[in-house]
């Protein structure tokens, strides 16, 4: 009777015994199984564990591939490889993230940041402060931002008395009951009177 290897009972004749052709075939034939074993990966290793069947050995190696890559399945790819961790603890090199990829922030941005302030500093980002208030020059274009100064400046502000420097044309309307603005129109010489559309009050100066 031949007697069997420890782990996977492979068949070992005795030195008394012939070998027969059909014992060898069945090792090999287990051989070949024991070397394409299915991989198990939701079994994580016993601490101190000194060895283990090929199976279930690349189980555990599997399983800790797993918990290294935060992955559900080991073979997936991991979202970052060491080579680009090993670069950015090394060098401080790494991905700048993008509209649609997250990534680290490049120096030229962190700089933009660092910068953001509430005064009228040129070529900062807009920051506001404790107040929520911040600051822009005057405009100088039609798209600028006004501010109160340039406001208060070119517009009249509400219940403060001001004198107005530019013309006031009234639109055309016969609305006569409505409380609206009128053109006053001067009549001053002549026995035509001036040219008014609806709405106007002429008025004749003797």
């Amino acid at each position: 009777m031949p007697k069997l290897t420890e782990n996977y009972s492979f068949k070992k004749p005795l030195g008394t015994e012939s070998a027969l052709i059909g014992v060898l075939n069945e090792n090999f034939d287990a051989i070949d199984e024991v070397l394409t074993p299915s991989v198990d990966d939701t079994v994580a290793p016993a601490a101190n564990v000194p060895k283990g069947k090929l199976s279930g050995v690349l189980g555990w190696i599997a399983n800790r591939i797993k918990a290294i890559t935060g992955k559900s399945k080991w073979y997936e790819a991991p979202s970052i490889n060491l080579e680009t961790v090993a670069q950015h603890i090394g060098s401080g090199t790494h991905p700048n993230a993008t509209q649609s990829v997250a990534g680290f922030m490049s120096a030229a941005d962190k700089k933009k940041l660092d910068g953001a302030t509430a005064s009228n500093t040129t070529n900062t980002m807009m920051l506001r402060d404790s107040s929520g208030r911040a600051k822009v020059s005057s405009p100088s274009s039609s798209y600028d931002i006004a501010n109160k100064t340039y406001v208060d400046t070119n517009c009249v502000r509400k219940n403060y008395a001001a004198t107005m420097d530019a013309i006031l044309t009234a639109q055309s309307n016969s609305s006569y009951t409505t409380k609206q603005v009128r053109n006053i129109v001067f009549w001053t010489s002549g026995d035509t009177p001036p040219s008014t559309s609806n709405g106007d009050i002429v008025i004749k100066v003797f």
